[in-house]
Formats: C-alpha cells, structure tokens, sequence
C-alpha cells in the first residue's frame, strides 16, 4: 500500500513537471495585460527637487526684466526731486549716466525659504552700490503654478517685495513645496502628482506667456517705495531636476497589472512588488489554464527588474525571470520582454510623458541623498515656465 502510495506521488509530480514543461514550451502570448485601465483618473504621488542653480538662474532673470523700470522709476524721480527749471537737464544727464543693474549675490535655503541678498549699482563702477537681502518664499497659486515671492527680513531693506515671478510645470498637479537645507544638490521640493494615464493629460509645453505679477521696490537713492508692472515674461526652458518615485507609488503601479497572460496555458495573478538591493522585485502566482480557465497554481515566478535610461525615457530591464515549482527552480527568461512590456507601459504612461530621463536608479544618490532607499530616483530635465 506504501509503495503504491509513493509510486502515485511519483507520478503526480511527473504530471505536474510535463504540464509546466508544456506551458513553458509554449509561444509567448503577446496579449496585453489584463486591467491596465483600472488606473485611469489615479494619481501617482512624486517628488521634484530644483538645484540651487536652476534657482539662481531663473531668479537672476526675473530680476533682469525688471531693470529698464528700475531705471526709468529711478530717473523720474531724481528729476521730481530736482528745481522746476533744472529739470529738463538733470533728465538727460541722469539718462545719459543712470544705468541700474541687481546681481544676486547671495541664494541659502532655509526652513522659511531662502536668504536672497543682491547687489544694486546705479550705473557701471558704482563706488558705492547697495547691498540688501530679502527672504524668497513660496506657494501654490494653482494646480501647475508656483508663486514666489519676497519679503523682507529683520535689519535689511528689501530691494524688492512681493510677487516676483512664477514656477509652472508642464505635468501633474503642485501637492506642496517648499525649501530644504538637508538634501544635497536639492534646495527646493515639489510634490507632484501625476496621472496614471499622463499620456492623454499632458499639459505640454509651457507657453511662456504668462505676464510676471505686480512687484515693489524700494529705491534706495530716496528710500520711496516704486511699484512697477512689467508685461515680460520668462521663456519656457528645460532645466535639469530630479523626481523621486516613493515605493508606495511604484507598488500602485504594480497594483494596476491584476493578470499578465503567458501563454495560452498559463497566466501570473496576485503581482507583487518589492524592492532590494538596488533592484525591483517581482513575484507572482503562475496558473495553468484549461480551455481559457484558471485552474491550479503551478508555483511562483520572481523577475529581477534594474531601472534604466533609454533615449530620454525611462525603461524597466528585466535582469532574469525563475519559476518555482515545488523544489524545483527553472530559468524563464524567455519571457523577460513580455514582462518588461507590461510593466513599461504602465509606468511610461505616468512617468515618461513631459520628461526627459537621462538616468534612474533605486535609492539616494550623492546628489539627493535625502531619497528613501527603496524609492525609484531619476535624473534629467523638463520644460518650466
């Protein structure tokens, strides 16, 4: 009877290995994954970090505009300052000479926003310039802008206060910002929220048509406040920036692929993701089909995934696939691109559009080492106005 027994145990395995070697010789099923729709309308939670020289730079040229009103606001009123009959030659010496220009000096982060100082000349050689900081804050005008914004700061005369110029960004939804001092490279945080389904919601790119608001200045020659509207704005440009990917939003990604046909004999339910060592982590059930049904779980397969850069996009590589049945562990890379093929085009709808990606990997780099270890980061560029 025990012999029997075991004999039927023999061959039961046998059976089983024979159905999984027939499944596994198979063509590969180009069939698209099963409910990839059920992420459409969901949000995929992001964070973008700004270097301090995009944040220079886009503030150099803000103030920059500003400058043929400082010096017409400056003019006018040194000759309002001036006797009736001495004013029409003070105007033109005062034109001829007058040429004001505002360098930012100084840009340092802070839990408030930043310490900006600057540096007024009023023409060329100025013995004399005026120094002064301000504090930069920010905040959300709308879903895609970003208003910034000076004020004063304790013993220091503020050139300018008020709004001073605007952040758009070409994607997602503006969920916070903020400026932080303990990331690297990163000075400035944005969390971002982008659409699963992005590829049908981009905004594109930025106009740049959009008028700098209403700003203050202080004159400092007379100490009178000057206001001025300037109709300029600053052209769309893309500048380098990097986006963390929190695993909880990689794992709603997995989340969304429910069913990934094989073959026509077998198909992967109940994907799972995970992170380790620098790599992605994928498991899932394997599941023989009879007639097109569901019917009994053959084992478990894991795909080993690296994050990586592909002609501005992002591409997830799968480094090797192994099934596990029973005791037994077989090599499945021959469904490698299958697998790459659902998973990138889930996560190239939310990622890829509006960005150009010219690295990715899991965990902090020397440059955001603030990033969680188990979060996707990319480096590259995108286009704000």
């Amino acid at each position: 009877m025990k012999r029997r027994t075991t004999r039927a145990i023999q061959i039961g395995w046998v059976l089983l290995l024979a159905l999984l070697v027939i499944g596994m010789a198979a063509p590969v099923n180009a069939a698209p994954t099963k409910d990839q729709q059920s992420l459409a309308g969901k949000m995929l939670d992001t964070k973008v970090y700004l270097t301090q020289d995009v944040l220079r730079q886009r503030f150099q040229e803000s103030i920059n505009q500003q400058v043929p009103k400082i010096t017409a606001d400056t003019v006018n009123t040194i000759v309002h300052n001036s006797p009736g009959g001495d004013q029409d030659w003070i105007n033109k010496i005062a034109n001829t000479l007058i040429s004001p220009a505002v360098t930012l000096t100084d840009l340092k982060p802070q839990a408030n926003g930043f310490n900006a100082g600057m540096t007024l000349t009023l023409y060329p050689g100025d013995p004399q310039p005026t120094t002064s900081h301000m504090l930069v804050t920010f905040s959300i005008l709308n879903d895609t802008t970003i208003q910034v914004n000076g004020a004063a700061l304790p013993g220091s005369t503020p050139l300018m206060t008020g709004p001073l110029t605007t952040l758009q960004v070409p994607i997602g939804k503006l969920t916070s910002v903020q400026s932080i001092t303990n990331c690297g490279s990163a000075n400035l945080e944005m969390g971002l929220q982008i659409p699963m389904d992005a590829a049908n919601k981009s905004q594109g790119s930025v106009s740049g048509n959009d008028p700098i608001a209403m700003a203050s200045f202080t004159q400092p020659v007379t100490s009178a406040r000057m206001h001025l509207q300037s109709s300029a704005s600053i052209a769309a440009q893309a500048v380098p920036l990097y986006v963390e990917v929190p695993f909880a939003s990689l794992a709603t990604i997995a989340a969304g692929i429910t069913e990934l046909p094989i073959n026509n004999n077998m198909t992967a339910k109940n994907i799972k993701l995970s992170a380790q060592n620098g790599k992605l982590i994928v498991t899932a059930d394997i599941i023989s089909l009879v007639f097109g049904t569901p019917m009994l779980k053959l084992g478990t397969a894991t795909t080993t995934i690296s994050p990586q850069a592909t002609g501005g996009k992002l591409r997830l590589h799968v480094d090797q696939t192994r099934l596990n049945i029973l005791i037994f562990t077989f090599n499945a890379d021959n469904y490698n691109q299958q697998i790459e093929q659902a998973l990138n085009s889930q996560i190239g709808n939310a990622i890829n559009n509006g960005l150009t990606i010219d690295s990715a990997r899991m965990g902090p780099d020397t440059k955001i080492p603030c990033a969680a270890a188990d979060s996707l980061l990319l480096t590259g560029s995108a286009t704000i106005n």
